[in-house]
């Protein structure tokens, strides 16, 4: 189904009903066909009650039809036929109908009342399409509306026609459409057509025997065939169902007595057979509807294969037979659940290894299993909270887990003559306090007990693990990733980076230029004083360089010491340059300039100069003693934005 408008195309439906209303009414008055106009909508052709039957003559006559070529023709005017008046469209004079769909609005026929008729021959079809005559192409569902057919409450045969791109957003106006009144029921059918790219396929709703004979219903926008409420007696013969965008057949509440036989579903988006049959309300409701299940809904001689979903599922309703019947299935081929009583599944084969061949319940009180066949299930019959379940003769071939598996304190199985045969846990599982102990003369030696658990078939039933799984393999992978993903640099690598060891206070300087490697030392400890003092020095003594000896044969004991000269010596300039036989001189270290303070707040009544009243001017702040007069050992500031806070000392001997 495209997306559209749901808004708009509603309002398109209650526009086009309430046109149709407007019609019936005005329609009392017309006694010869004329065109009545009707607020955005093409012009209608009302036709009025006569002896004969309308054909294309007469609507090109009137200028709805136009002639395009030879047998082909565009209904450009919608056609509404009143009650007691007949439409026939066919061979030989009209073999190709199109259906006017565009900007300016949409065609339909439309019979209250009123039969219509369209027939061609097995030679030559008719063909009923929708068409945008300006692209010269067939309609598309685009939100604006399509042509459509529909019959209210009389008689429409469609009969080797070929209908295609018809239809919109609700079932009466879906395609081609038999809806009936509360007064009268829609009566026809079609055989040996075909229904393709309509809305839906085809739509009955509150008919009375509508029945399809070798019909085909192909690559429809939602169901191939929906057979709607209130339909009593509807038959599907010998029809097909494919590649739908729903289910193939769906038969749906409140109907009555429905017969498929001979029919095939398959490759369609939903189900192959839906029979819903619940109730349309449960008690007393503002609608006033039916609280009465559908009842009498058989499907026979049919086959499905390829579904997106089940093969058959059938909710509610009593009475339900499936007999005679082939499915494959990969998923679930037969389903009864929701209120179901008193279905009968029989004589059906189940192959295409499905992971359950019949499942029943919950709520599937009074089903009857019996001589059926399922070949390669996971599970041949799961029955969980059904309620009574009688199997007799069916035949459980190559199962790998459960023959039968009863689930639910609800669940009673009984039944004889069963045969099962396979390989997995058990023949026969009754778990949660089901019952079994009805189930007699079952067949088991063709079981082998599988006792190994494997790592697949232990995810496999059971999905809580498997979820858990599933989250712990998502955070591993995370967890790589995280590990493996490298990380930015940093915005701010100065921040970060240390280039000497830590104070003895734990603290660092951060960004700033070391000290040369001889000059440096760890916390706690003094720097060596150097040997010499640095050229250009005036102070006092340079006193002589303690520390160990160098390595060798050295004099021992006391050493004999000459006279010492006394009293005041005459200094002389003190020679520069590297001297014999001494250590070499340690570069002298750069001035450091003075750290720039950042100006202190001082309080507005402060930057006001002594007046009355006020005894002293704001004392000044000290000055900071210049870069070298430090004493020995005292902390220097660092280098200016550098954290007054973050310092390093002074080596001893430098600043002497």
């Amino acid at each position: 189904m495209p997306d559209l408008a749901s808004s708009k195309e509603t309002a398109l439906v209650s526009n086009e009903d309430a046109r149709i209303r407007t019609l019936m009414h005005d329609a009392k008055h017309v006694r010869q066909p004329q065109a009545v106009r009707y607020p955005s909508a093409l012009p209608t052709l009302v036709l009025p009650p006569r002896a004969s039957s309308y054909t294309a003559t007469d609507l090109m006559r009137q200028g709805a039809l136009v002639m395009l070529s030879s047998g082909v023709g565009l209904l450009q005017e919608s056609v509404f036929v009143e009650a007691g008046a007949q439409l026939s469209l066919g061979a030989p004079a009209l073999t190709t109908l199109y259906l006017a769909s565009g900007g300016s609005g949409f065609a339909s026929i439309v019979g209250w009342g009123g039969d219509l008729s369209f027939a061609g021959t097995a030679a030559q079809p008719l063909t009923i399409t929708g068409w945008v005559q300006s692209a010269k192409s067939p309609a598309a569902d685009k939100g604006n509306g399509r042509a459509y057919i529909r019959e209210i409450g009389a008689t429409m045969t469609l009969a080797y026609a070929r209908v295609s791109s018809l239809g919109f957003w609700s079932g009466r106006t879906g395609g081609v459409a038999w809806t009936g009144t509360s007064r009268a029921k829609s009566t026809g059918g079609a055989h040996d057509s075909t229904f393709t790219g309509d809305t839906y396929g085809a739509f009955v709703s509150r008919g009375g025997g509508v029945t399809f004979s070798a019909d085909r219903f192909e690559s429809n926008e939602l169901d191939g065939l929906h057979i709607h409420r209130y339909s009593v007696g509807s038959q599907v013969i010998s029809s097909s169902a494919a590649r739908n965008g729903g289910n193939g057949f769906l038969v749906d509440r409140a109907t009555t007595n429905t017969l498929l036989r001979g029919d095939v579903s398959q490759h369609n988006a939903a189900n192959g057979y839906q029979f819903d049959g619940r109730p349309l309300v449960s008690g007393a409701s503002a609608s006033g509807g039916s609280n009465a299940p559908s009842s009498g809904t058989a499907l026979t001689d049919s086959s499905a294969t390829g579904n997106a979903h089940t093969s058959v599922l059938i909710e509610g309703g009593t009475g339900t037979v499936v007999k005679s019947d082939q499915f494959c299935s990969p998923t679930t081929a037969v389903a009864l659940r929701a209120g179901v009583t008193n279905s009968v599944v029989t004589g059906n084969y189940i192959g295409c290894a499905p992971r359950s061949g019949i499942s029943v319940g919950p709520s599937a009180a009074g089903t009857v299993i019996y001589g059926n066949i399922v070949s390669h299930p996971g599970i041949g019959l799961l029955i969980r909270s059904s309620g009574p379940v009688s199997m007799y003769d069916n035949r459980i071939i190559g199962a790998t887990v459960f023959g039968v598996s009863a689930r639910g304190a609800a669940s009673r199985v009984g039944g004889v003559g069963n045969v099962m045969s396979g390989t997995g846990d058990r023949a026969v599982d009754a778990r949660t306090v089901a019952s079994v102990s009805g189930l007699s003369g079952t067949d088991t030696s063709g079981w082998a007990h599988n006792a190994r658990v494997t790592f697949v078939s232990y995810l496999q039933f059971h999905p809580l693990a498997s979820l858990w799984l599933g989250i712990l393999v998502v955070i591993l992978l995370a967890a790589g990733w995280s590990f493996r993903r490298k990380l930015p640099s940093h915005p701010y690598p100065a921040s970060v980076r240390r280039t000497y060891p830590l104070t003895a206070t734990g603290e660092t300087s951060v960004a700033m230029k070391p000290y040369p490697a001889h000059l440096r030392q760890s916390a706690g400890q003094p720097a060596p004083r150097p040997a010499r003092p640095p050229a250009g020095w005036n102070g006092p003594a340079w006193p002589r360089a303690t520390g160990s000896q160098p390595r060798g044969s050295q004099p021992t004991g006391s050493q004999p010491r000459g006279p010492q000269p006394t009293g005041p010596q005459p200094r002389g300039p003190l020679p520069t340059g590297p001297q014999p036989g001494m250590p070499p001189s340690p570069p002298r270290l750069p001035p450091y300039s003075q750290p720039e303070r950042a100006p202190r707040h001082r309080p507005a009544y402060q930057e006001a100069r002594p007046g009355p009243g006020r005894r002293h001017a704001p004392a000044p702040e000290p000055a900071l003693p210049p870069a070298g007069n430090h004493a020995p050992g005292r902390q220097r500031p660092g280098p200016p934005g550098e954290d007054a806070r973050v310092t390093r000392p002074i080596p001893k001997g430098v600043w002497d």
